[in-house]
């Protein structure tokens, strides 16, 4: 189901970071200073003003970042070792992406062109076996996840080992004979990629935002990685009336794909704040975004999430990274954002005429709820006590709706109080209903003829 892909995007980052609410005027500034305090160990900064947040990252984070590979007879080789954190986590995933940086390289300087390379990678019918391509990559294990120690962030990574024979690292496929040995060396890899000016230094907007530097000591490569964090984060949402709203443009590129991608990291801190503040813990957030059949819908929870177009995949220029991404839309209601289920009675309808009533056994019995008719003509079923009713004992009609039971079947109920259930799109409304029997009033004229027959005997 697509909206259950797109409330993965929100568990995502549901451990957040202790919220504590601040005496402000709104919910709005409430989230300011929310939002604030994920912000402020990345330099960044976020402002409210008129009808819209802004969150900046004005600064690249300086958090060095070392990586190492070790290498002996010119076979690099990489084992993350078993991983039991966040940082870990964080750190394999790093070192996973810069092996592919070497695993190129050894390619590059043995012959092949960026364009060969980039049509191997994409051929998903193609694999590395060490035997055949000197480059073998393996999983280690299954995939799991870690959340960071300040609760802000989630990664879920399986662990890869990676081994590369510099001399052999070829792109043959099966069935092909194998290249011959090539005089390549590690050092001829350090070479390349120093001149390799998107591993050295990556920029955006004339910003440098990545600034790598390679070394090899004789026993292993390191790379010094000067920014951790670049500016992608930048963003901006719409919110007046405690309503914050965002829609993502449409995507033509890699680079603004993956810029909003994390921009949608904002939308699950914002809407998880936003449950935080209504009063819902960490763990009933993670419950209902984990349960099946728990469905956002704004006149529901005050929140929807729709996407608006369809999933696409996008590779950078270097043909090193791709990401699939599916544009979307959300609309938050920071006063009324809940976790109200659609099988709930509070989320459900209501009656709106009808409610409690009581009748003698021979008269029609009429209810209207708020219910939309083509809704409830589609799948609406109705019950009394439990009992699934046929739809030749009422008839219904518009507005909202309105079902009226034939009095030859009230004739046949109970003469009790009963139980009315409709329910219609898997949400339901309940209601009581009390059948008396007839009661007959003699008339003044039926007293007259009682008289005059008494008079005659």
């Amino acid at each position: 189901m697509k909206k259950k892909r797109i409330i993965r995007i929100v568990i995502a980052l549901l451990m957040l970071i202790p919220f504590t609410v601040v005496n402000a005027a709104t919910k709005t500034e409430e989230m300011i200073e929310s939002l604030k305090e994920v912000v402020k160990p990345f330099n960044g900064t976020v402002n409210y003003e008129y009808d819209t947040i802004e969150i900046d990252w004005t600064v690249p984070n300086s958090k060095s970042n070392v990586i190492s590979f070790p290498h002996k007879d010119n076979v690099i080789e990489y084992n993350p070792g078993e991983i039991t954190n966040y940082k870990e986590a964080e750190d394999a995933t790093s070192h996973t992406v810069y092996a592919i940086y070497l695993i190129t390289s050894a390619l590059r300087v043995n012959g092949y062109s960026d364009e060969e390379i980039e049509a191997f990678f994409k051929d998903e019918n193609n694999e590395f076996d060490y035997e055949r391509n000197g480059i073998e990559l393996k999983e280690l294990g299954e995939p799991q996840k870690f959340t960071s120690e300040d609760g802000s962030m989630t990664m879920t990574i399986t662990p890869i080992s990676i081994k590369i024979d510099v001399k052999k690292a070829n792109l043959t496929k099966e069935g092909d004979e194998s290249f011959a040995e090539k005089s390549t060396t590690i050092d001829d890899i350090i070479d390349d990629l120093q001149s390799d000016s998107e591993f050295t230094t990556t920029e955006y907007e004339g910003k440098t935002v990545s600034e790598n530097e390679i070394s090899n000591d004789g026993d292993n490569i390191t790379i010094f990685n000067i920014y951790y964090f670049d500016d992608y984060y930048n963003v901006s949402f719409q919110c007046e009336n405690d309503v914050i709203t965002y829609e993502d443009t449409e995507i033509e590129s890699y680079e603004e794909a993956e810029r909003t991608s994390s921009h949608h990291m904002f939308l699950d801190l914002i809407l998880s704040n936003a449950l935080k503040m209504n009063g819902y813990t960490t763990e009933e957030i993670q419950e209902f975004f984990t349960t099946e059949g728990n469905e956002l819908n704004y006149d529901i929870n005050g929140i929807e999430v729709k996407e608006i177009g369809e999933e696409k995949e996008f590779t950078s220029e270097d043909g090193l990274s791709k990401v699939s991404f599916t544009p979307m839309s959300m609309k938050i209601d920071l006063t009324k954002a809940n976790l109200n289920k659609i099988n709930e009675t509070e989320t459900n309808y209501k009656v709106l005429e009808g409610d409690n009533q009581t009748i003698s056994d021979s008269k029609e019995l009429t209810f209207k709820f708020d219910i939309e008719y083509s809704k409830f003509l589609e799948d609406g079923s109705v019950y009394i006590d439990g009992e699934l009713v046929d739809s030749s004992n009422y008839t219904s009609k518009e507005g909202s709706t309105i079902i009226t039971f034939n009095s030859n079947y009230v004739k046949n109920l109970s003469k009790k109080e009963h139980t009315l259930k409709v329910i219609v799109d898997n949400k339901e409304v309940e209601t009581k209903f009390t059948i008396e029997n007839k009661i007959n009033n003699p008339q003044t004229g039926d007293n007259i003829i009682l008289y005059i027959l008494i008079f005659s005997l």
